[in-house]
């Protein structure tokens, strides 16, 4: 799997007034956690985030965090858990890390890339994506970048399931094998529907008829 590094600073303070602080300077609050550490809270560089996650794998990019506090330093390997946003700017408001032992398992939501175009949708049919990402249990060193699910091969109709995809042994998939991840759905067809002539058209070509007639005669 990818990973990064990261440099953070301990955070002095914790609640709302500290977190907004933070914000102020242009940071974003966060908290590092884990089953054998207690929780930290940290200050974290917005740009050097995006930076430490611009690899293939994104947010499930390996994050080794050099923690400083006061001269000193500490390491921790966590993943990205949780982002917080501002609704109206949608800038992070605070991050969630997990500290990660590379010797136990844990899940995670893999993104799925779909590879090659679809007979189906060359005859007209529509790829339909169900799952975009996908669940699954392992070790973090075989945490994949990406799962990837070949439809060269689906014509209208078909599907790929769950159980379809060919993993390493090492990667539970977490989800039932029946559950779809694509499937090619036949194009749509407008159905072109005629008006009924309306009460009114109706009458005056029956007044006009009985104008002609009269005329006739």
């Amino acid at each position: 799997m990818a990973q990064s590094t990261l440099i953070v600073k301990k955070r002095e303070g914790v609640g709302k007034s500290a977190a907004r602080k933070v914000r102020k300077e242009g940071a974003v609050p966060a908290i590092v956690y884990g089953r054998e550490t207690e929780p930290i809270p940290i200050v974290v560089n917005l740009t050097e985030f995006k930076k430490a996650l611009s690899t293939e794998a994104g947010e499930n990019t390996l994050l080794e965090l050099h923690i400083k506090d006061d001269g000193e330093e500490i390491t921790k390997l966590a993943l990205l858990r949780d982002i917080q946003f501002d609704y109206l700017t949608s800038r992070p408001l605070h991050f969630d890390f997990q500290e990660v032992l590379m010797r136990e398992k844990l899940m995670v939501k893999v993104p799925v890339r779909i590879m090659g175009k679809a007979e189906g949708v060359k005859s007209g049919g529509i790829l339909e994506e169900i799952l975009r990402e996908i669940e699954i249990e392992c070790l973090p060193a075989d945490i994949p970048n990406y799962i990837e699910v070949d439809v060269s091969n689906l014509g209208i109709g078909d599907s790929i399931h769950i159980g379809d995809l060919t993993l390493s042994e090492n990667v539970t998939v977490m989800h039932e094998p029946d559950e779809t991840i694509v499937t090619i759905l036949s194009p749509t067809v407008e159905e072109v529907v005629t008006a009924a002539p309306t009460e009114e058209v109706a009458i005056q070509t029956g007044a006009e008829t009985e104008a002609k007639e009269g005329e006739e005669e």
